[in-house]
C-alpha cells in the first residue's frame, strides 16, 4: 500500500466539518492497532455533545477544544486516504498538543513530521509562545519531537499548570512532558 510512497504524496489539511468521518476513519485504525474493535457504522454523523467518555471528549467537543483561539486540528491524507492527525488546544497563550497519531502502515515516512509542522508553524504565526505535550518516554513520539525541537521538561510549564483539569487528561507512569518554545525558531 506504501509503496514508493513519498513526503510530497501526503498532504495536511485543517480539519473541516466535511472530515468528520475521515476523522473518525483513522480514529478506529489507531483503536483497532490496540484491540478495539468498532463497527465503523458506528461512527456518529456529528458530534455528540452528550458524550463523556474520556478517550473521545475532546473528538465531540472539537470544536470548543481545537477549533477557537490559536488552536486547530489538522488531517494528513495520501492520495484520498485519511492517514493521520494532529490537535493543539489552546490554553491561553500557549498550545497544548493533545491528539497525535498516524496509520501504522504510514509511519517513518514523514508524515508524523508534516502534522506536527504544521502546528509549529500556524502556532509561530499566531504568536504562540510555546506548545507542550505529554509524550511516552521511550516511544517513537519523543524521537519525533526531540528532532522537531521540543525538550524535556519536568512538568508542565506556567502557562500549563492547570492542563491535566483543562484537558480531562492525566499523564501515564511512563509519560513525560516535552516543550517548544515557538517563537525562538
Amino acid at each position: 500500500m506504501t509503496t514508493g510512497l513519498t513526503n510530497s504524496h501526503i498532504v495536511i489539511k485543517p480539519f473541516t466539518w466535511e472530515d468528520w468521518s475521515a476523522l473518525w476513519a483513522i480514529r478506529l485504525a489507531q483503536l483497532a492497532e490496540h484491540g478495539i474493535l468498532l463497527d465503523p457504522t458506528a461512527i456518529p454523523e456529528h458530534p455528540q455533545s452528550g458524550i463523556d467518555d474520556e478517550h473521545e471528549w475532546d473528538f465531540h467537543h472539537i470544536k470548543q477544544v481545537y477549533l477557537r483561539g490559536a488552536g486547530h486540528f489538522w488531517l494528513a491524507w495520501y492520495t484520498e486516504q485519511p492517514v493521520g492527525y494532529v490537535g493543539g488546544q489552546d490554553v491561553g497563550g500557549a498550545i497544548e498538543l493533545r491528539r497525535m497519531y498516524v496509520k501504522a502502515s504510514y509511519r517513518r515516512l514523514g508524515v508524523g513530521t508534516k502534522l506536527v509542522e504544521a502546528l509549529i508553524s500556524h502556532s509561530h504565526t499566531q504568536g504562540v509562545q510555546a506548545i507542550e505535550l505529554w509524550t511516552a518516554e521511550n516511544g517513537p513520539g519523543r524521537r519525533l519531537y526531540q528532532a522537531l525541537g521540543f525538550r524535556e521538561t519536568e512538568g508542565p510549564g506556567a502557562e500549563f499548570k492547570d492542563i491535566t483539569t483543562r484537558t480531562r487528561y492525566t499523564p501515564g507512569a511512563d509519560e513525560i512532558r516535552m516543550r517548544l518554545d515557538v517563537q525562538g525558531l
